[in-house]
């Protein structure tokens, strides 16, 4: 399949991603590139709060609810910001500061779009990893059910409640593309990665650097190299949620920027800020609570240092700020007691967070450093340029704060991944399940801003030397006409463009390009494929004319066989690895359907569960597990069933044991 034909998906993805909340944004006073940046963090929001909503009031699942929901946002939004003061946005937003904000998100998507479309390979290819049996089969559920909440997704394994925010917004693309799953999937990823992604970064730059045209496109080009994000949440795991939810936080953590009152440009007069704030959380939440409590953990350094500059402010007029110092403090301490309580709420079962210690401290001191997360080649030139930040920074306090964002994300890879496991390490690291790559992945979400300050910071520094030069060389020339642009401005332009052109090339080496190439290796469809391979995808596509829609197959699914669900649309006994509806039933059919004959227990099992055909895709199993199902191995002289079609290993068989 070639990606031309990828075009309905990915242009849907994008009306999902930015329509809905494009309409609130307008309503919110958003103008500018802010309206399009913030678009996606509302959009996820409206959707996810759609999908729960939908089931309790008994609407099916389609665009329509979320349509809804953000006309009736919308009209909220502009009631509101009818009372409120006039808005801070300039006149001129969608002037050429936007033009290049633009430019900058274009340079991303093209650089981003082509390592993901490399590493995707075609566009109907699918990650042969764990979690993606769950991943696939959850958009299924979704289409089945017609219910994408993330309190019914879940129910697939019997599990109360799911983040199920990237799994309602692909559901949305199947629907409005009339795609498969795994196109729907690849195209939605694209999007997020190659334009959410960027564009969330050069919000979050603004907020520091301004609106400058250079800012946007260094913003833009640093957003693209690194590799620890957004390659490596398509490769490990894999870790989709985890994708959407980061690539919203840079937007949202602009947003408390903007709350805090420390933007250099903000976008919305203050009421509307919080409003904005409020709408964005659930969406960065059903993406995936732990990327919420990184928002928290990343923009306390910037609340603690508001609040000590305040009280600086109060002791000056203590009297007169007496009564509202106190009542700040108050309201610090119980905002710090809820994070505290919501910390710890937040995280999955003890068993769950299993993931050991990847490096000795010096080794992740090393890594961070370098920008090398996770083993990766290090980024030399994005390691500079962060470095440059930092020092650029630490020479203005009043971007104290940014550099305690950055200390928060490094002090967070620090522990998951060098702290010895134990109570400490649980509590900090618990809610990415003490797992070095998602805390890893985190990373670039502030390094981006600390790179393109120290970027920004270099180029002035060079850009005033060539002026010194250049003024040195003309001695007491006469300066020119006031109507004339000064004579550093074109050299500048050429100064910013060879330093964009520098920048792509060379932050495209080491690290991006091992993650670009380690993710394709886990999209390749080939004959020893981790999950499905090329004959088991065969017999899978057979199923289609030779299997009811309505049957039930009988699959082992630690080989991926119950990756018939998602891609043949035929339901198999167990849509993952992991579920806590495994019955008894289960049991026996997995053991014993061979017996059907012998075994008395078989056939009440099987009408039980209404089984009329099986998989047969052998022993191999995803991770190199071991989960025999001798129940299903080697029918053909079983007497049981009868063979259907087979390539290599792979075969079907329609199961007629207890006619």
């Amino acid at each position: 399949m070639q990606w031309l034909s990828a075009g309905p998906a990915i242009l849907a993805a994008i009306g999902v991603l930015i329509v809905p909340g494009l309409l609130l944004g307008w309503f919110l006073r958003l103008r500018g590139f802010a309206l399009l940046a913030l678009a996606p963090v509302f959009s996820v929001s409206l959707i996810s709060v759609a999908a729960i909503i939908c089931p309790v009031i008994g609407v099916p699942w389609s665009a329509l609810p979320v349509l809804v929901l953000a006309l009736a946002a919308s009209a909220v939004a502009g009631v509101l910001s009818r009372h409120t003061r006039a808005a801070l946005r300039s006149p001129r937003a969608f002037d050429d500061r936007f033009v290049f904000a633009v430019l900058g998100t274009l340079l991303a998507a093209v650089i981003i779009g082509a390592r993901l479309v490399y590493a995707f390979g075609a566009p109907d290819n699918i990650s042969q990893t764990y979690d993606n049996i769950f991943h696939l089969n959850a958009i299924q559920y979704i289409l089945h059910t017609q219910q994408a909440s993330s309190f019914t997704v879940g129910g697939m394994t019997g599990i109360p409640f799911y983040p199920a925010g990237w799994h309602a917004v692909v559901s949305l693309t199947v629907q409005l593309s009339g795609t498969g799953i795994p196109v729907a999937v690849n195209a939605t990823n694209l999007v997020i990665g190659a334009l959410v992604w960027p564009m969330a970064c050069i919000f979050l730059c603004q907020q520091v650097l301004g609106q400058s045209r250079m800012a946007a496109l260094l913003a833009g080009t640093l957003s693209a190299a690194f590799g620890a994000f957004p390659l490596m949440m398509v490769d490990f795991g894999v870790l989709y949620p985890n994708l959407l939810s980061i690539s919203l936080l840079p937007a949202v953590l602009a947003l408390g920027i903007q709350v805090l009152h420390l933007s250099a440009v903000p976008d919305m007069p203050p009421v509307l800020r919080y409003l904005a704030v409020i709408v964005a959380v659930p969406g960065l939440a059903l993406a995936h609570p732990s990327t919420l409590m990184a928002f928290l953990a990343f923009l306390s350094p910037a609340v603690v240092f508001v609040f000590v500059k305040s009280w600086r402010k109060w002791q000056r007029n203590w009297p007169a700020s007496r009564s509202r110092a106190l009542a700040w403090s108050g309201a610090l301490v119980v905002g710090a007691a809820a994070v505290l309580l919501t910390w710890q709420a937040v995280r999955p079962i003890a068993e769950a967070a299993f993931w050991p210690p990847i490096h000795s401290p010096l080794g992740s001191l090393w890594e961070l450093a370098t920008n090398s997360l996770m083993n990766r080649p290090p980024a030399i030139v994005v390691s500079i340029l962060v470095a440059a930040g930092v020092v650029a920074m630490a020479r203005q306090r009043n971007l104290w704060w940014v550099l305690g964002m950055f200390g928060m994300a490094c002090a967070l890879f620090l522990v998951v991944s060098s702290f010895s496991p134990g109570r400490l390490r649980d509590f900090v690291t618990a809610i990415w399940y003490n797992d070095s790559y998602r805390l890893a992945a985190l990373v670039p979400a502030v390094a981006v801003l600390v790179a393109a300050y120290g970027a920004a910071w270099l180029m002035g520094l060079l850009r005033r030397r060539l002026d010194d030069r250049a003024s040195q060389g003309r001695g007491g020339a006469a300066p020119a006409d006031a109507g004339t642009p000064p004579p550093s401005s074109a050299p500048a332009a050429r100064l910013g463009a060879m330093a964009i052109v520098v920048l792509v090339l060379l932050t495209q080496l080491g690290g991006v390009q091992y993650a670009a190439d380690k993710a394709r290796s886990n999209y390749q469809l080939t004959a020893d494929s981790q999950l499905i391979t090329r004959d088991e995808m065969a017999v899978l596509q057979d199923m289609v004319s030779l299997v009811p829609e309505d049957a039930v197959v009988a699959a082992n699914a630690w080989n991926g066989s119950a990756l018939a669900y998602a891609l043949s649309n035929r339901r198999t006994i167990q849509l993952h690895v992991l579920s806590s509806s495994f019955t008894l039933d289960d049991k026996i059919v997995l053991d014993s359907l061979r017996e059907a004959k012998t075994n008395p227990t078989v056939c009440p099992a099987v009408r039980a569960l209404d089984v009329n055909y099986v998989l047969d895709f052998g022993g191999q199993e995803i991770n190199g597990g071991s989960h025999p199902a001798p129940g299903l191995d080697n029918l053909e002289g079983s007497g049981v069933a009868t063979l259907l079609s087979r390539h290599g290993d792979a075969k079907l068989f329609k199961f007629n044991g207890c006619d």
